[in-house]
Parts: C-alpha cells; structure tokens; sequence
C-alpha cells in the first residue's frame, strides 16, 4: 500500500469503525522507540502471514495522524508526542480530551454535541446507537450512516463521555470531565463558585456541554458526571443559601443533590 491511499478521517470527516482506540494506541507503541517506515509498521501491525482480506490500517494511521500523536515524513512514521502521553491509554486518553476542540466541524465532535444535546429522551428511543444514525443526520445536519455511528460509540467511551452497555451509550462523562479539571488546573480544596468552574472547563468541553453563557442548565450526561464525582469524594458539590451563582442540574429527587447548585470544591 502506497501513503499516498489515504482514506477517511476519523475525527475531521467521515467516522470509521477499524479506527478504535486500542489501535491507534498499539501503533503509537510501536513507534515510541524509534522511526518506522510505514511498510514495516503495516507488517507488525498486519502481518502478511494472517492473509487478511482486508487491511485497516491506513484508517488506525490516519487517526494517530489526525490527533498529532504521530508525523509522517519521507515515508518514516514517528512518535510525535512525549512518550509520557502514550505511557497508557489513559495518558493518552487525556492527551486526546485536551484537544479534541480542534475538530469541532467534524462528524466525531458534531454527532457527540447531539447525542448529549438530547438530555435524558435519549433513554426512551433506540438502544443501538446504529440505529440512530437518522436522528443524528437530522441533529447535525450532516449524513451520518450506521458504519459511522458504530465507530462513534468506541471512541466516546474510550474518552469517558459515556458507558458503553452493548450497542448503547449511557450518558455520563465523568472520566471526561475528572480529565478536564486536571487539565484546567484547579486549586485542590478550594471553593469554586459554580459559575467560575464552568467557566474554567468550558473551553476544553463545548462538545459535551452548550456554550451559550446565559443557560445555566447542565444537561442530563454532564449531570451524572457532576454527581459521579460528587460520589466517588473527588468534587464537592454544594448549594449555598444567599449566592446569586445557581445553576440547574438535570432533575434527580433520589440523589443529595437534587436540582440547583451553587459552588464546587475540587478534593482530589
């Protein structure tokens, strides 16, 4: 296979389903120690011997590409991050939320913005996301098929936006936004107004959460997040009597915090 056959771009346009995580991670590996041309790197990575039909490769490359964790020059591929972002998946992981901004006019970004936009009506619908693919062509304005929504649901789970439970996603992104707040750099045990931590995360988490400053409703996924963390002891969420800052998660009676919210403490 020439570089030059390139394919789709997981991230900047069209979703494709041999692009997954473990791939992607598994090249990056790969390539830490040293530059490989991309023949060979194709042979570790899909050896001629499995006699594979088809190759996938160039779909897992072109990811790696698109996120900037590898260049490609002179036909030789090379670790383009610190080795520390690829020490495991979950450095990359967070590596990939910092960024993912980046591709806000692609499918990826666009189709997730939808999915979340839907609050909890999501619950009542289709339990496999492929199934799906018209109602998110109807969000987003753009084709999205069945191929591309299968791909979705691998990496929107491997960033920590939602659960994977068979061919459904349970929204909650709270290892998203447990990343985002590391990259946001919070002082620990520190009261944040809400409004303030909103606005500290928000520029690294548009795709999962509307921007327009004055809605101060946090919808159904990013409110299972909110209350995962409040949970799990890592943040404090508080509602203050007498603070002017409040703000609407999606209702829950069963939980402590029920509706409104005033302040924040990060813990850990």
């Amino acid at each position: 296979m020439q570089l030059g056959q390139r394919g789709e771009k997981m991230f900047q346009e069209k979703m494709v389903t041999p692009a997954i995580p473990e791939r992607v991670y598994t090249l990056c590996k790969i390539v830490e120690k040293k530059p490989i041309s991309n023949s060979e790197l194709k042979e570790k990575l899909e050896p001629d011997y499995l006699n594979n039909a088809s190759s996938y490769y160039a779909d897992y490359r072109n990811a790696a590409e698109e996120l900037k964790l590898i260049s490609i020059s002179d036909n030789m591929i090379s670790l383009n991050v610190e080795p520390s972002v690829i020490k495991t998946t979950g450095h990359m992981r967070k590596y990939i939320n910092s960024m993912i901004g980046e591709f806000h006019n692609g499918q990826f970004y666009q189709v997730t913005r939808a999915y979340f936009d839907l609050d909890s009506n999501i619950l009542k619908g289709e339990k496999n996301v492929a199934n799906l693919a018209p109602l998110m062509s109807q969000k987003t304005n753009r084709p999205v098929d069945a191929m591309a929504m299968r791909a979705w649901r691998f990496w929107v789970s491997y960033l920590g936006m939602g659960y994977l439970q068979d061919m459904f996603i349970i929204p909650n992104a709270d290892t998203f936004i447990k990343d985002i707040i590391e990259i946001a750099r919070f002082e620990k045990n520190r009261r944040y107004s809400f409004g303030e931590f909103m606005g500290r995360i928000l520029p690294y988490s548009k795709i999962i959460i509307n921007s327009d400053p004055n809605n101060r409703s946090i919808n159904y996924g990013v409110s299972n997040a909110l209350r995962s963390l409040h949970d799990a002891g890592y943040i404090k969420l508080e509602h203050i009597l007498d603070q002017d800052d409040i703000w609407n998660l999606y209702p829950l009676k069963a939980h402590t915090i029920s509706g409104t919210v005033t302040n924040i403490t990060i813990c850990k």
